[in-house]
């Protein structure tokens, strides 16, 4: 009769322990993002004047925030996007006009995130800064939040390209671009590898006092060897999902001196950094050091032909609307060089995913 007890009781260990295992590991994970669809890029041209358009977040009522790379007098821009609810699909886009007067000459806003009903931070890479500003205010700079590296940190034009926030953690994402100096060399198609980036992020709650919390992420290796007038690989945007996750969109632009043939690879990773190890900032790259895991979603390529002008350099990316059935559009938009000689274009994207 001891026996039998002795068994029952092991039973009963064994199952709690396998209760209380699946417990943490179901509030770890909290199920796994999905594609449900893609939709077909779009511009807007009739609507949507050129620009030069590398990130975007929501405002609220359709009404979204975009910043321009190369302007020095409007802070951002407005635009109205019209998502249909039901499929996702992007059906219409209106221009509401520059928003915020700035007199400082070569920002090079790259991304734009709203962290509250009242302000938004900007990523500018020619200032090597995250800065608060103020919305719908004459005096958009009125002191507030402002974080910034030496430029002897980075790579020409491989600096800050991205700003998300997270409303479930309170805390406000950026990542370099690509590989920093302390890291090595960034990817080129001469000498493909893959590049070692820095994911940053700060406690909102305690913004004026939060060092910046940093992560490893490893890119995937160039898709090409061909000699290139331009080659571009990095990390583009930063978007946060619904449950503190992010998704990150890795974009490797190849343009060769002849034009055509010209691609952009897109691919959208999903990251779950609440569950991986910190490595700081300014700390030297070692051997063994901790990289965050990253989940594919899903990929697409733009190429430039001879008839085809569909080539689309995706550097803006936010979330969009909750379709009727709970699942979620996210929203992208390109940078088109104000138009580049009359070939580019302004092109939008959204694809819809779910949770499982």
């Amino acid at each position: 009769e001891k026996y039998k007890q002795t068994i029952y009781n092991m039973r009963k260990y064994v199952f709690l322990v396998f209760f209380v295992c699946s417990a943490i590991l179901c509030a770890q994970d909290n199920g796994k993002w999905s594609l449900v669809r893609e939709h077909q890029q779009k511009s807007f041209a009739n609507t949507i004047p050129p620009g030069n358009y590398s990130g975007i977040t929501p405002l609220g009522d359709d009404v979204y925030a975009m910043v321009s790379d190369k302007s020095d007098s409007a802070l951002y821009f407005n635009v109205r996007l019209y998502i249909s609810k039901q499929t996702g699909e992007l059906l219409q886009a209106e221009y509401l006009g520059p928003q915020g007067r700035v007199d400082t000459i070569s920002l090079d806003n790259e991304a734009i995130a709203r962290v509250s009903d009242s302000t938004v931070v900007i990523a500018s890479e020619g200032k090597y800064r995250l800065k608060e500003y103020m919305l719908n205010s004459d005096n958009i700079d009125q002191g507030l939040w402002e974080w910034s590296m030496p430029r002897s940190d980075f790579y020409p034009n491989y600096v800050f390209e991205s700003a998300a926030y997270d409303s479930v953690h309170h805390r406000l994402w950026t990542i370099s671009e690509s590989t920093m100096l302390r890291d090595g060399k960034p990817a080129t198609t001469q000498d493909p590898h893959n590049n070692v980036l820095r994911l940053i992020s700060f406690d909102w709650t305690n913004k004026r006092n939060a060092s910046p919390v940093s992560y490893l992420y490893k890119m995937d290796m160039p898709t090409t060897m061909k000699r290139a007038m331009t080659y571009v690989m990095g990390v583009s945007e930063l978007c946060v999902l619904p449950d503190g996750k992010l998704l990150v969109l890795e974009r490797e632009a190849f343009i060769p001196h002849i034009k055509l043939g010209a691609f952009c690879q897109c691919k959208l990773y999903v990251v779950d950094p609440y569950t991986e190890t910190p490595y700081a900032l300014d700390k030297e790259l070692e051997p063994g050091a901790p990289y965050v895991t990253k989940h594919l979603l899903t990929s697409w390529r733009t190429k430039l032909g001879i008839t085809k002008y569909l080539w689309a350099n995706y550097e803006g990316m936010c979330l969009g609307p909750k379709l009727e059935n709970g699942d979620q559009v996210v929203v992208l938009v390109s940078d088109s060089q104000d138009g580049y000689a009359g070939v580019l274009k302004d092109w939008f994207k959204t694809i819809v995913i779910k949770k499982q």
